[in-house]
C-alpha cells in the first residue's frame, strides 16, 4: 500500500511539471486569434515602490516586430521602438491590480487578463496581434 502511494505521488507530480512546462512556452490565447506571454516575478535589484514593465510586440503569423505599437496602461501610453520592444516603469500604488492592452493600427487589439502585482516589481510581456480583417473606414472629408 505504502508504495502504491509513492507511486501515485510521483506520477502526479511528473504530470503537474509537465503541464506547467507546456504552458510557458505557449501563447496565452486571446478571443481574437492573437496573445501574449507573460512573466511577473519580485526582482531585488529593482526598487520596490517601482513596477518595470518590458517586452516587444510582434505580428502573430510571421513573427515580425511590430514598430510603433501602442501599450495602454490605464491612461499610460507607451509606443514601440522600431524593434517592437518597450519598456517603461510606474510607481505602485493602492492599485496593484491591472491590465495592459496592446493595440496597433491594422491589428486587433489584445488586453491581459487582470494582473495582481502587490508582490511583484517586474513584468514581462510580449504580445502577438493578428492583423484586424475588419475594413477600415475613412472618414476623410466627412463633417
Amino acid at each position: 500500500m505504502k508504495n502504491s502511494n509513492s507511486k501515485l505521488i510521483i506520477l502526479v507530480s511528473m504530470i503537474i511539471g509537465i503541464g506547467c512546462s507546456s504552458i510557458k512556452n505557449k501563447l496565452i490565447p486571446t478571443d481574437n486569434k492573437g496573445g501574449y506571454k507573460i512573466t511577473i516575478e519580485n526582482n531585488l535589484n529593482i526598487d520596490p515602490t517601482e513596477i518595470h514593465f518590458v517586452g516587444k510586440v510582434f505580428d502573430v503569423s510571421n513573427r515580425e516586430p511590430i514598430a510603433n505599437a501602442e501599450l495602454v496602461i490605464g491612461c499610460l501610453k507607451i509606443k514601440t521602438n522600431l524593434n517592437g520592444e518597450y519598456s517603461f516603469k510606474i510607481i505602485k500604488s493602492d492599485t496593484e491590480i491591472t491590465y495592459i492592452k496592446g493595440i496597433s493600427v491594422g491589428y486587433k487589439t489584445i488586453e491581459t487578463i487582470f494582473l495582481n502585482l502587490k508582490n511583484n516589481n517586474f513584468v514581462k510581456i510580449d504580445f502577438y496581434l493578428t492583423e484586424d480583417d475588419r475594413p477600415f473606414i475613412n472618414c476623410e472629408g466627412i463633417n
